[in-house]
């Protein structure tokens, strides 16, 4: 392509950034970019998938554009970054949207449905993706490649995910067990913990709070008496199989209402609160253990040892309740652990739907009816026997399953489990070899995270997703395959696909049995978990590839990801392969609206991102999220006027300091074969910079810290614009060879190194810059080498450049003070004085007073009282405002000069255009060209001045 176009046009950013997408889609420059480096250098990077029917939204924009920074930079560094989208199109989510769309409720309507049916239609759903991406990702300048994005439906997918399920059973790290977890009574499924805590899965309930009457059987001194016992769950009254109480702790028999319970001391003012009570004795809880009680229903077979009160540590609680704790094994974690140990039943008393089963001692009144209806029922059923001693309501925090908006329960249920636990050691000693950014992640979430999780259930009853590749004879015998050729050798059928119900048709004979797969699938996020082999087939295909490159460089998500993508990852890292699953981590915090709630149309709190990004343009975005506390895992409000600010402080005036290169380049027919070195004091400082920023930007993204390069970027162009081209505009204007050289460099450079960050804008200088080049240089700044830097160069001019922000801050300071005092920059002044500050050198003074426009500078002990002034820092700097009329006089002169460019810019006069003015006969202008007229003649080209009746310029050449 003609390097030559794109040089000239007065185009708005977002317009820009339109063409250039355009550019590098007809060009196919990311593919080329990954292409040019070796095959044998690769960075790897790991994407986690969105779900294949979400919109992007503003969370899904922070993680693309941090996907894209580092492996940019990786890419320009030499390494082959190899970046594939992918989609999560399994689960729950997907089933879900079926179930919706044919009005399906339960697992049992599904089988009604037809399972082949229904696994079609999961197929058509994950069919069809969002458009909306494509737009997306290339308006934010990410490049990855969707169009050969891999699914977790893929059969070579599934396949690695079953070959992990084979190894984890292989090495004694699965087993098959019943274990109490969070449950799912409308999927009919067991829910991972760390799924609810990745979104803080909960919401305010009001339930039922009720004081339950257990009557002590045991003879002696409290027989007869009512332990209390507080529950929210009435529902498990009729799975109670215990109480426990703190032997430690003061309990009490009080009498009330005719009536004598045991209550722990503690709790006594808000159990009987409203009543009127007396102690009529203080006991330990020691002294209750082993007593016996008659339980308020009897649906359910018993056995010796339960009906009892126990000790069990951690249970109780004297923060709420009566001290005493009802406990029904198989409904709560801890409950299912005491009753273990006391080898209490373990109690499977609802069904998969959540509905009571049928009594085994009793006839149970409640058989089929849905746990949370039978509540009031119960309760109204303990009052009739005289067995409620309180009934109350509370609200408080209920997990409940996103996918359905269900709320969920603990259950004991049969299911497959990792064990975690025997990994914890491992992976904690795995964990220090990982970067985590923000660092306490290491050992605060997630090292806590490894040591305090339970064993993951991996099995689900239900239908789209991988299966379980296991199966089993009648007399128990088992089979677990770990890839297609083995089923299809062991059957001899074919497997034409691994989903539901297609695998489960296929039957095993071996050795005079027959082995029937069993029917329950994994969980989706073993599937997440298996992504860093799974998306390459490992190990069916690309072995070496994967084997020579785990663990992967680098992989970034919101901080929810920490205990749910990145801790299964590590999981199956450490048990597979032990090894951690990638060395660099980013995790993100979370964005808020505009008022800190969370983004919400309702709440109008942000704007919608399609809009931002065609007003604002990709460059703008990147900066404003790259460089924000959420890429060290702060939250933070999203904020539209920073946009504007990036665009005003950073972008238009890059833009424009290549624009006046440009401009004067193409005046003076400069070519790049004319570069020299910097011998100029600005083209020194302004080069050590470039080589500074380089160093910079570089040590940040080699370091993960992503706001340290965008900061440095930004930085950088202030001094760029603001500092060095409006101090050398004179000599660039004037085609100082030194000067135009020095620009180029630093604009040709500055281009490669802000690449990862602005990677429209820079391609866009780079692309210009060429024009001005002599020899060969690649078509797109993302296919040229990261630049280098010079260290001995940055140090040689460390105090130059340590001098130059003195000065900066100098200059600051003295024009906040003329802008407090209201006196125009263009209007001199006669001295500045700086207290508290060493001496810059004479050349460096110099810049002081051109930019604050004072005849001198004065290094003092102390700044004279009678000026005007400002401190920072111990710095105190102050300006003599008096104006004399030789002062006042100068500063006409100035505004005078301005009056004409601006008059010369708005007639469309080019530079070289010569001039005739009129001027207003006014005394003091006509002052003004007594004493400066040549001398602004020459400043805005002018051939002849005149006095007339108003200002007007005439083009003369």
């Amino acid at each position: 392509m003609d390097k030559k176009e794109n040089s000239n046009q007065n185009i708005t950013i977002p317009q820009m950034e339109e063409e250039t997408l355009s550019y590098w889609l007809e060009n196919k420059i990311f593919e080329r970019s990954v292409e040019k480096n070796p095959k044998e250098n690769l960075y790897v990077f790991y994407d986690g998938p969105p779900f294949i029917s979400g919109l992007p939204h503003y969370g899904h924009l922070l993680g693309s554009i941090a996907k894209d920074i580092v492996p940019r930079y990786w890419t320009m560094k030499g390494k082959r970054v190899e970046r594939v989208w992918g989609w999560d199109a399994h689960g729950l989510t997907v089933e879900n949207k079926v179930q919706k769309k044919f009005g399906i409720k339960n697992r049992r309507d599904i089988e009604k449905f037809g399972l082949e049916r229904f696994t079609q239609e999961c197929y058509n759903y994950t069919r069809e993706t969002s458009a909306e991406w494509d737009w997306y990702v290339n308006k934010i300048g990410r490049w990855v490649d969707i169009k050969n994005a891999y699914r977790t439906t893929d059969q070579n997918y599934m396949e690695s995910v079953m070959w992990t399920f084979k190894q984890l059973y292989d090495k004694g790290l699965v087993y098959e067990g019943i274990r109490t977890s969070l449950y799912c009574t409308k999927c009919g499924t067991p829910v991972s913990n760390f799924e609810i805590a990745m979104d803080n899965s909960y919401k305010d309930v009001e339930d039922p709070a009720i004081t339950v009457k257990f009557k002590i059987r045991t003879d002696g001194e409290f027989k007869n008496a009512f332990a209390l016992a507080w529950t929210t769950t009435p529902w498990t009254i009729p799975s109670n199989r215990a109480l426990v109480v703190d032997k430690d702790a003061d309990y009490t028999l009080v009498e009330s209402d005719g009536s004598r319970y045991i209550t722990a001391e503690a709790r006594n003012d808000n159990v009987f609160s409203g009543r009127e009570f007396k102690v009529l004795k203080k006991i330990k809880g020691a002294d209750l253990v082993g007593l016996k009680y008659e339980p308020p229903f009897r649906f359910y077979s018993s056995k010796e040892g339960e009906f009892e009160i126990y000790h069990y540590e951690g249970m109780v609680s004297m923060e709420e309740g009566t001290g005493i704790v009802h406990s029904a094994p198989g409904f709560g974690e801890i409950d299912s652990e005491m009753g273990k140990h006391f080898g209490l039943t373990l109690m499977l008393t609802i069904d998969d739907e959540g509905k009571f089963l049928p009594g085994t001692e009793q006839e149970n009144p409640y058989t089929g009816v849905f746990y949370k209806d039978a509540d009031p029922l119960l309760i109204n059923d303990m009052i009739t026997a005289n067995l409620l001693f309180k009934s109350e309501k509370i609200v408080h925090r209920f997990p409940y399953h996103d996918r359905c908006d269900t709320l969920l329960i603990q259950r004991a249920q049969q299911s497959w489990f990792i064990d975690v636990n025997s990994l914890k050691p491992r992976m904690t000693e795995l964990n220090e070899r990982i970067n985590w950014i923000p660092e306490h992640l290491k050992h605060g979430r997630f090292g806590q995270n490894i040591q305090q999780q339970p064993d993951w259930c991996i099995s689900r009853n239900r239908y789209w997703a991988t299966p379980m590749p296991v199966w089993e004879s009648e007399d128990g015998d088992r089979i677990v395959v770990s890839s297609v050729k083995e089923i299809e050798e062991l059957s001899g059928q074919k497997v034409e696909d691994l989903h539901r119900p297609y695998i489960d048709k296929i039957i095993i004979k071996k050795d005079g049995k027959e082995y029937k797969r069993r029917l329950e699938v994994l969980d989706s996020w073993l599937e997440a978990g298996s992504m860093p082999w799974a998306q390459i087939h490992y190990p069916f295909e690309n072995k070496e590839k994967f084997e020579t490159n785990y663990p992967g460089d680098y992989i970034v998500e919101y901080i929810a990801q920490v205990r749910a993508w990145f801790n299964v990852m590590h999981i199956l890292s450490t048990a597979v392969f032990d090894s951690n699953s990638f060395k660099n981590v980013i995790s993100t915090g979370v964005m808020a609206g505009s008022d800190g709630r969370k983004m919400s149309k309702t709440f109008n709190n942000y704007t919608d991102p399609r809009q931002v990004l065609q007003d604002y343009g990709g460059d703008a975005l990147r900066l404003y999220l790259m460089g924000s506390p959420l890429m060290i895992g702060d939250n933070a409000n999203f904020e539209e006027s920073e946009l504007r600010t990036k665009l005003r402080n950073v972008l238009n005036p890059l833009w424009n300091s290549l624009k006046y290169f440009q401009m004067y380049a193409a005046v003076f027919n400069w070519k790049n074969s004319e570069v020299t070195k910097p011998e100029h004091i600005l083209d020194t400082w302004i080069t050590a910079r470039l080589h500074e920023v380089i160093k910079t930007i570089s040590t940040g993204m080699e370091e993960y810290r992503v706001p340290v390069a965008v900061r440095a970027v930004e930085e950088f162009v202030d001094d760029l614009s603001r500092w060095y081209v409006r101090r050398s505009r004179d000599r660039i204007s004037a085609g100082d060879k030194g000067a135009l050289s020095t620009l180029y460099t630093v604009l040709f450079e500055f281009s490669r190194a802000s690449a990862p960050v602005i990677p429209f804008m820079s391609e866009n200088i780079y692309r210009i810059l060429r024009v001005f080049s002599v020899g060969d240089t690649p078509e797109s700044v993302h296919l040229e080498q990261f630049p280098g830097y010079d260290n001995d160069f940055i140090l040689s001019n460390q105090g130059l450049l340590e001098n130059m922000k003195k000065v900066r801050d100098l200059v600051s300071y003295g024009l906040s003070i003329r802008s407090e005092k209201k006196i125009s920059v263009r209007q001199p002044l006669s001295s500045v004085a700086a207290s508290g500050v060493d001496k810059v050198p004479q050349e460096l003074s110099v810049l002081i007073l051109d930019e604050l426009n004072v005849k001198e500078i004065q290094y003092v002990t102390e700044v004279p009282a009678a000026y005007a002034s400002a401190s920072f820092n111990n710095i105190n700097v102050g300006l003599d405002t008096n104006i004399t009329d030789e002062l006042k006089y100068e500063g006409l002169s100035r505004d005078f000069v301005r009056k004409i460019q601006e008059m010369r810019k708005e007639a469309g006069l080019k530079v070289g255009d010569i001039i005739e003015i009129t001027y207003p006969s006014d005394p003091d202008t006509a002052k003004v060209i007594e004493l400066y007229g040549e001398e602004i003649s020459k400043k805005i080209q002018a051939s002849n001045l005149t006095a007339g009746p108003d200002f007007t310029v005439r083009k003369v050449n």
